[in-house]
């Protein structure tokens, strides 16, 4: 395994500048999905793009034993190198696309604390295994209370505790395999699949929202009640954006969401949210996030769009998500760039969410446009059940970089736990991307009084990464996915997230990505195993252990 040496505290200057502050955090990384390819020890070295490209990572800690965890991400370990070759075939030599039938759902498992992690390969029951549906990513990962045999929580709502054990629920995209149900072929449908031995196995995915007509399921979150003291303890809720509409009209997008109550063999029929409404100017909803409070309250949050802007928004359920409030909102704000001048991944500025279990106080965290026009986090709180907000509290620090990709946490002591990434150039401007021109790295902070204020940040990468090192299948930008996530416990907290450290950039493919957009002149889409140094392409999940 690859693991970072111990972050040491702040340095000097900033340690000065926030003097009043506790000591720092300390924290060691390691890279999550190792090796790089299951069952080979040698793919670290030798796997190549896009086979090499793992993103948006996500984490879950099991509540009854912390030293079990179990992440995942967008796992690219399967798909072949670019170019001809025994799978592809016959193909262009600058063909990296996505091929049919092989899916992007990994899975790994952490039983030491998160100090070492094992690459379990790609989530079970799919097409790779004989399945009829191709797992195609977007995942997320909660442990809950494990039902009793029959898919019930009767006992463990009565004992108010883990009865049965914890259960780690797997929700992801998917899609018919090529051949499998022909004339229903959903673009995305939505999958949750379940584990009760802390992800060394798992069942067959069960579909949690199906995609009849042109459906297309986008950028779920999963959620267990896992609060004893709740009358919906087990309850496992699911969230999603709904497109709808054909190729020849604009798509609606409402925020849907759903639950089950067995221990995710079955699931409700879809609950509307919000507006479908969608023109490209006024509307369009995505990024929705679901959590749930120490009374069994449920909120739905998401970033909406209407004609004055974005905002962040949250709808709230006191009967355990049959009924929901209207969208109440938390916040306007001004979106991250898109690209962050220096770099050219796509970018969000998606929200994240946690909620004390003790005191009900709920938070939400966001990256926007700051007034110096740089990235930060910012983060506001409800203290009366979601149906007020207060004005948002930059958490991030301007020093660091441009802030995205935020994770959010509360521990059961109360301390707020928030990480995120941030990328310094050394050059300005949307057309200065390119190898060597920027760097990310991974920070975190903390609030011991609600959010009010933060501690200095500390720096929980032990290496910066490159973007230019990652790319899309099609080479026409970066890709550093759309998301982080984070964890915590009372003793430590583990950001998850995408790292290039082991990458290397390509100048052919910084040269066609300037002349698609523009911003160099038009060059021929290069062959990445012929043109690119090895590494080029390799992001991977690296997780960082932080002790507060």
């Amino acid at each position: 395994m690859r693991r970072g040496t111990l972050i040491a505290l702040l340095a000097v200057a900033a340690a000065i500048a926030f003097a009043a502050v506790a000591l720092a955090a300390s924290a060691f990384d390691v890279q999550t999905n190792q090796p790089q390819v299951a069952g080979d020890p040698s793919s670290n070295a030798t796997a190549r793009f896009p086979t090499n490209k793992q993103n948006e990572p996500t984490i879950a800690v099991n509540p009854t034993n912390t030293t079990f965890l179990i992440a995942g991400a967008n796992d690219e370990q399967l798909q072949p190198p670019c170019g001809p070759g025994p799978v592809r075939g016959a193909v262009p030599a600058n063909d990296c696309s996505f091929f049919p039938g092989v899916g992007t759902d990994g899975v790994y498992t952490s039983s030491d604390g998160g100090a070492s992690w094992t690459n379990r390969g790609l989530l079970p029951g799919f097409s790779d295994n004989g399945g009829s549906l191709q797992s195609d990513g977007d995942p997320r990962i909660v442990y809950g209370p494990s039902p009793d045999g029959r898919g019930s929580f009767a006992g463990a709502r009565a004992a108010h505790a883990f009865v049965n054990g914890a259960r780690a629920y797997y929700a992801g995209l998917a899609e018919f395999a090529p051949g499998s149900q022909q004339g229903n072929q959903a673009p995305e449908l939505l999958t949750v699949s379940t584990s009760d031995d802390n992800g060394t196995g798992w069942s067959n995915p069960v579909i949690a929202a199906n995609g009849h007509g042109f459906k297309f399921n986008d950028k779920e979150d999963v959620w267990a009640d896992k609060n004893p003291n709740s009358p919906f303890f087990g309850r496992v809720y699911v969230s999603w954006t709904q497109f709808r509409g054909s190729v020849f009209t604009f798509f609606g997008e409402p925020v849907m969401v759903a639950f089950s109550d067995d221990g995710g063999r079955t699931w409700t029929a879809p609950n509307q949210l919000s507006a479908a409404h969608n023109n490209n100017t006024v509307g369009g909803r995505q990024g929705s996030a679901v959590r749930t409070g120490p009374d069994g309250t449920v909120y739905v949050f998401w970033e909406d769009g209407d004609i004055a802007g974005s905002k962040q928004v949250v709808a709230v359920s006191h009967d355990g998500g049959v009924t929901f409030s209207h969208p109440i909102t938390i916040a306007r704000f001004t979106d991250i760039q898109d690209p962050i001048p220096g770099a050219n991944f796509r970018t969000d500025s998606f929200v994240t969410t946690a909620v004390d279990q003790t005191t009900g106080v709920a938070y939400a965290a966001w990256a926007q446009r700051g007034a110096s026009g740089s990235g930060e986090i910012v983060v506001s709180k409800s203290t009366d059940g979601g149906a007020t907000w207060s004005t948002p509290v930059v958490a991030s620090r301007a020093a660091d970089g441009y802030a995205f990709f935020q994770g959010l946490d509360v521990a059961p002591s109360g301390r707020l736990d928030l990480a995120y990434q941030a990328l310094n150039t050394r050059a300005t401007g949307p057309t200065a991307y390119g190898t060597g021109n920027a760097t990310v790295d991974s920070f975190y902070v903390s609030s011991t009084n609600g959010g009010t204020t933060w501690s200095a940040s500390t720096k929980v990468s032990s290496v910066s990464s490159d973007p230019a090192a990652s790319a899309q299948n099609n080479l026409r930008r970066q890709f550093w996915g759309d998301y982080n996530t984070l964890v915590s416990t009372s003793a430590n907290a583990w950001f998850i997230y995408t790292d290039g450290r082991n990458g290397a950039a390509c100048a052919a493919v910084d040269a066609f990505q300037h002349g698609v957009d523009g911003s160099g002149p038009a060059t021929s889409k290069p062959a990445p195993e012929n043109v690119c140094p090895p590494q080029f392409g390799n992001t991977d999940a690296f997780v960082s252990k932080i002790t507060p």
